[in-house]
């Protein structure tokens, strides 16, 4: 499923992290930037050139990197040059898969980011395509509040939402797309793969 949402951003490496105890610091590769040791981030999806969950990434500090940066100040972080510098891949693998650019949002929760949904991509990630990240984020958020409900019905409740509000309209300003942060050729195309009906617009009477 993350892969399905992450792909109309031209995704090399989506992953998923939430936080959780600390339970690996004496083998963590970044326990020396770690600040607490109580709490950390837990690696929990990857999609795209892998979906391993172990690494020298499968835990990284709250508030350390830009990763840790995007879960402690709730707010994205986005970068289109100087990916190297960031700490968070290897320089080879970067240019091994022409990544352009890095995007990370903060899953939101009720009193702090329960995790963060980040992706390295082969282009240059535009403001529009952060919003669009940071909808997805905010759909996981609604998933993990319901953990019996699957993921595909948590997205389908919200486009349902959005065209509901207004009246079947898609595109433009008060448009479906521009109240969810996605573009509208993909919230067409979700609406497509999940199954959504477009809502009539109510007729003006004659």
């Amino acid at each position: 499923m993350l892969a399905e949402l992450v792909s109309p951003f031209d995704a090399i490496l989506a992953r998923v992290w939430l936080i959780g105890p600390g339970d690996r610091c004496s083998a963590c590769a970044m326990r020396e930037e770690c600040p607490s040791r109580v709490r950390c981030l837990h690696l929990e999806a990857s999609a795209g050139l892998s979906t391993r969950l172990d690494g020298p990434f499968q835990r990284f500090p709250l508030g350390a990197r830009a990763m840790g940066g995007v879960v402690r100040d709730r707010a994205p972080f986005v970068a289109r040059e100087n990916l190297a510098s960031l700490g968070l891949a290897e320089a080879a693998w970067l240019l091994a898969h022409q990544a352009r650019s890095f995007a990370a949002v903060p899953i939101p929760g009720a009193r702090e980011a329960r995790g963060a949904l980040a992706l390295f991509s082969r282009r240059a990630l535009s403001d529009e395509d952060v919003r669009g990240l940071a909808a997805i984020a905010g759909l996981l958020s609604l998933a993990l509040a319901e953990e019996r409900r699957p993921l595909r019905d948590v997205e389908r409740q919200a486009i349902e939402r959005a065209l509901a509000l207004t009246g079947g309209r898609v595109s433009g300003p008060h448009g479906a797309a521009r109240i969810l942060g996605l573009k509208p050729t993909t919230l067409h195309s979700r609406m497509l793969k999940l199954g959504v009906r477009r809502v009539s617009p109510p007729r003006t009477p004659s």
